[in-house]
């Protein structure tokens, strides 16, 4: 299913105009003093964390990271500024694991390094700052279950490693326990209970268990699939059996994978946001049946995986408002911390705290066309319609006195209808179908606080 595509007018320090469907823009942060390594790149991965019950973002830009604090009113400060070894970085990236936050870069001559988080809100402290393991690294992610972090694309000395796995027992002084040699280059990985996604750039994807760390097992492959490309990043859900997977290629959708058998991983389905048609997606998480993710150009783009068959757009917010570039706008999505704030990091724009509520279910018995809820007192409704197939339409609100209060545009499925500015009492809406000439109707009351 599509949906539409409208503008919403926001008042907001950088531009005036944004791509918006259901998704809030609760606060914008980008420092004056972050210079971009070349044209408007400034800034790269962001990632979320808790300390002592608040939460933070941290955002790495071209000459260091940037340790955010995300208060209870969404305003973000930053706590600090941590100096890169290397500067005009394009790329940076980030774990939090126990306590300590993991930083590496895969410019010039990095390290891998290790902050104390235990010192915030005043600060973090560096405790490791070392590259006998690493000098740059592309990606890193650390599986909780075991301790082990897994560095992606690896050079140290004149060696370049696929990836090294180290073990953070210490978790302030890692030890080396393994390297994986199999494919020539790893981007990134997802690893969940020693089972390791391994995104393997042109030579697919690669599926192993560390279980036994120094002797992984492997499970499976995929080496050819429906829109192949740079095999770049994925997440699993939480069940186990979906793997929603992202090609780093000009034009190429993103695929749901059914891993629950991993001899035979098939891939589902495929899409691709009806925007910007060389458009991209870099990153992705996956919770609670939603994919979000990151797209070059096109933002914050978030799917209902809960058919994975069926994936279906249902929020989007463009963080980059600009002409249409390859390889600028949303970079990085974070989509766990506790309070559902979502973090997106914009290569020119910086860090996004954004929010989004999801939309409520409506079961396949109920009437249609419906505003549900019908009494609103909390300022937005959803207007549902079903459709044999998807279709554009008008949806009109009157008052009750029969005049115009709102006209909506909607393709298909559902439309989230803002009601914050409607005055308190009893409307009508009119659905008007464009193609068919269908008309529907129904009632709803408003009764915000």
């Amino acid at each position: 299913m599509k949906y539409t595509i409208f503008l919403v007018f926001l008042i907001q320090s950088l531009f005036g105009l944004s791509q918006v469907k259901d998704v809030d823009l609760l606060s914008n942060w980008a420092a004056s003093d972050i210079q971009g390594w070349y044209g408007d790149v400034a800034f790269n991965e962001v990632w979320g964390f808790v300390q002592g019950g608040q939460e933070y973002a941290v955002i790495g830009s071209a000459n260091g990271t940037n340790i955010i604090k995300i208060n209870d009113d969404n305003s973000t400060e930053r706590v600090q500024f941590i100096d890169g070894r290397h500067h005009n970085a394009i790329h940076r990236h980030f774990h939090d694991y126990n306590g300590y936050l993991y930083e590496v870069c895969d410019q010039g001559r990095s390290t891998l390094r290790i902050h104390d988080l235990s010192y915030l809100p005043d600060s973090v402290h560096m405790v490791y700052d070392d590259s006998a393991f690493l000098a740059r690294s592309h990606n890193i992610f650390i599986d909780s279950s075991s301790g082990l972090l897994y560095a992606c694309g690896v050079t140290y000395g004149s060696f370049d490693v696929p990836m090294r796995v180290l073990s953070l027992a210490n978790p302030e002084v890692p030890s080396l326990v393994y390297d994986y040699n199999f494919v020539d280059y790893v981007h990134d990985v997802f690893v969940r209970n020693d089972t390791a996604y391994i995104n393997a750039g042109f030579e697919g994807m690669r599926v192993a268990n560390f279980a036994n760390p120094s002797m992984p097992m492997p499970l499976g492959s995929l080496e050819f699939y429906l829109d192949k490309g740079y095999n770049h990043s994925g997440w699993l859900s939480e069940d186990g059996n979906t793997y929603v997977l992202c090609d780093e290629t000009s034009g190429m959708r993103f695929k749901v994978l059914d891993v629950s058998d991993l001899s035979d991983i098939q891939v589902l389905s495929a899409a691709i946001p009806p925007t910007f048609e060389e458009t991209l997606p870099h990153n992705v998480m996956y919770k609670d049946g939603l994919a979000y993710f990151s797209y070059y150009n096109d933002g914050l783009q978030i799917y209902d995986l809960e058919d994975p068959s069926n994936p279906i757009r249902v929020a989007y917010y463009d963080t980059y408002p600009d002409s249409e570039v390859l390889f600028r706008g949303a970079w990085g999505i974070y989509a766990f911390l506790p309070s559902g704030r979502l973090l997106v990091s914009d290569r020119k724009y910086g860090l996004f705290v954004l929010g989004y509520d999801g939309i409520p279910n409506l079961e396949d018995s109920d009437a249609q066309p419906a505003m549900f809820p019908n009494y609103v007192d909390n300022g937005f409704t959803y207007f549902y319609i079903t459709q044999d197939v998807d279709r554009e339409y008008v949806l009109r609100i009157y008052a009750n006195n029969g005049a115009l209060v709102d006209e909506l545009e909607g393709y298909g499925g559902y439309l989230r209808v803002e009601a914050s500015h409607y005055s308190n009492g009893l409307y009508l809406y009119k659905y008007f179908e464009k193609e068919t000439g269908r008309i529907a109707g129904g009632k709803f009351i408003v009764n915000n606080p």
